[in-house]
């Protein structure tokens, strides 16, 4: 590739560039042969067999999408962001770790993180022999030396590691922070000091998502928990490729979700870990998100010749955000959108394999409207600096089979303070990737007063499927941070204390022998055969799933 100034670059060098930007592309027989007569477009590292990430810059984005077709929407990354007492004793998890018999500690398994870093200087990630947890860090921020097949950041193994540790400036030899403290509490709880304290560790610290996505969807350049899907994909392959070296079980643990997807389990990294969660030693556990009381999801159905409003309070003049709406492939629709003022953006057919752009002004602001077709109607509604007050969006079903549509805003911590839907629903509202088919999606409740987590989203997903598959302590879990002590809330909190349970199933049965072929579907129909279900509850649950975990009650369902 030349860079305008005519200089050789590498795939390192390129990627570097302020004006490229990545996305994701199936390596079908059509395409390879499309980058091969393309060679300003730079293939990156291969997501899957079939998938690889492919770097581009920002002016030939659209010209690229447009020439390769399909799935349009699926080639760009989704942006994610961390979705937020002990609850070992709740969770069934103590009396199999405290007691000599079975006195499972994770010992010989992998707790994966893609997350905001971990802290390797903290006590909990050491054995008592004083060497490191963790097999192995990929810091995605900070270029440095790095592992063949990583072309961005710097890795280090354990061996780097424990070198940092005995050094009198550890950040000398391993220069690798978390500044945010999430992925670090996260690997506290699951596998420092928490549920599985014999457990080895893998970690990733994510880039921030690029300045050309944060605009694409109108987030906030302030905000610096914003990544990209696809650094999350190669994470995970990251993390599975460490494992698969050194001989481990792998358990990852999911705490980053999205409201950019159709929530039905159909995008390429939800086919990637539904995929691997067959496959012997492998297993993936997913936070449900934190949106059931958010007011960020609606959903109804259309009719043949019918419209349907979506209202959107924007509180204050100057907000910018993004409204995802899904329909059915196969129905045809058409949108317009009305500002508080009253001001119309006329019917707009959505029609087309190709991305459709609209933009028309309103006040200070503006709207535009992008159109894609996968297996759904993707509709992405940008509203730019939008005045404060009651804009509709209205849908219109000209030739209607299916009906029934469904509209996310961005995940909190994404959207503007009290961007919300007038007529919003409850139901849905589990988080991109824990929509997967085969995942643990894990939602949260609170130990002490035997309630469910008010924000833990609900079930089902678009496909449908049941989810959360159950929910584990998450309200005030106890874990470290880099600075210290404290407490977290939230389903990311319970997600680790799952992945934790899992790890204990794992060394129990692939470390020990006692269930060789044991993986994520086999770990998930344990755990749910364990679970604890309150009468007068009918199972499973939108919001419980099929009840409380209870690792102690599992091992009972084996041994009984």
């Amino acid at each position: 590739m030349d860079r305008s100034d005519g200089a050789k670059t590498t795939l390192a060098e390129f990627q570097r560039l302020p004006d490229v930007v990545d996305i994701q592309v199936p390596l079908t027989a059509r395409n390879r042969d499309y980058l091969a007569v393309r060679p300003e477009l730079r293939v990156g590292g291969a997501l899957t067999d079939d998938y690889a990430v492919v770097y581009l810059r920002e002016s030939e984005v659209e010209r690229t999408a447009a020439d390769l077709g399909g799935d349009l929407f699926g080639y760009f990354p989704k942006i994610m962001s961390p979705t937020d007492v002990r609850a070992d004793a709740a969770a069934g998890i103590t009396p199999l770790t405290v007691t000599p018999f079975p006195g499972l500690s994770g010992r010989g398994v992998m707790i994966g993180f893609v997350d905001t870093g971990v802290d390797y200087t903290l006590p909990c990630f050491a054995f008592s022999d004083g060497r490191s947890k963790i097999v192995g860090l990929w810091d995605q921020t900070v270029d440095g030396p790095r592992r063949d097949g990583v072309y961005f950041g710097s890795t280090y193994g354990r061996e780097d590691i424990d070198r940092a540790l005995a050094a009198p400036d550890p950040r000398a030899v391993v220069p690798s922070w978390d500044e945010d403290g999430h992925g670090t509490f996260l690997a506290s709880v699951a596998a420092g000091c928490g549920s599985a304290p014999g457990a080895y560790i893998g970690a990733v610290r994510m880039r921030r998502a690029r300045r050309y996505y944060i605009d694409r969807y109108l987030l906030s350049h302030d905000d610096p928990a914003l990544y990209e899907s696809t650094d999350f994909l190669l994470g995970v392959r990251y993390l599975l490729d460490l494992a698969r070296e050194n001989g481990l079980p792998a358990v990852i643990c999911v705490g980053m979700g999205s409201n950019m997807s159709a929530h039905d389990g159909n995008t390429l990294l939800e086919d990637f870990t539904s995929f691997y969660s067959g496959v012997t030693g492998r297993a993936f556990v997913c936070a449900a998100g934190n949106e059931a009381n958010t007011r960020r999801h609606a959903q109804g159905r259309l009719s043949d010749g019918g419209a349907e409003e979506i209202e959107i309070r924007v509180p204050d003049d100057g907000a910018s955000f993004t409204c995802a709406v899904f329909t059915a492939a196969f129905d045809a629709v058409s949108v317009s959108v009305a500002s508080p003022t009253g001001t119309l953006l006329a019917p707009t057919p959505l029609r087309g394999a190709t991305a459709i752009t609209r933009s028309s002004p309103f006040e200070a602001g503006s709207v535009s409207l992008r159109f894609y077709r996968d297996v759904n109607n993707d509709l992405i509604v940008g509203f730019d600096n939008a005045a404060a007050g009651i804009w509709r969006l209205t849908l219109y079903g000209d030739a209607i089979v299916d009906g029934g549509y469904q509209a996310w805003l961005p995940v909190t911590g994404q959207a503007p303070p009290g961007v919300e839907f007038l007529r919003p629903d409850p139901a849905c509202t589990v988080v991109f990737p824990a929509t997967a088919m085969r995942t643990m999606t894990c939602g949260a409740y609170d130990t002490r007063a035997g309630s469910l987590y008010a924000a833990s989203s609900r079930g089902p997903t678009a496909l449908p499927r049941i989810a959360p598959d159950f929910v584990a302590p998450g309200v005030a879990i106890a874990g470290l941070y880099p600075y210290g002590e404290g407490v977290m809330t939230g389903t990311s909190a319970a997600a680790a204390v799952a992945a934790g349970a899992v790890a204990l199933l794992f060394e129990w049965g692939l470390v020990r022998g006692n269930m060789p072929s044991l993986n994520g579907d086999v770990a998930r129909s344990l755990l749910i055969a364990g679970c604890r279900r309150d009468s007068g509850v009918a199972w499973p649950d939108a919001r419980w799933g099929y009840g409380k975990i209870d690792l102690y009650n599992s091992f009972r369902s084996m041994l009984v």
